[in-house]
């Protein structure tokens, strides 16, 4: 199964619903906004994190599955 296609998707819903792809080495990859998850035109996905350091790049047969993010919490103001 190639996994590409369901990426495309997911990334161009609207609205956008945030999800988790999970990787065959365990890894889960929160993919909160639609510019944090790249697919190159040579089939490579690129993911980057809330921060500098969080960086990952994978090959589509080492995606596993999709999970839905859990939803966060907005912060009350004081």
């Amino acid at each position: 199964m190639n996994p590409i296609p369901m990426l495309r998707e997911l990334l161009d819903a609207v609205p956008f619903k945030p999800f988790v792809l999970c990787l065959s080495d365990g890894r889960k990859l929160p993919v909160n906004h639609p510019d944090f998850l790249t697919i190159s035109s040579k089939g490579r996905i690129f993911w980057e994190g809330e921060t500098e350091d969080e960086f990952a790049m994978a090959m589509p047969f080492h995606v596993t599955g999709v999970e839905h993010a859990p939803r966060r919490r907005r912060k009350r103001a004081a």
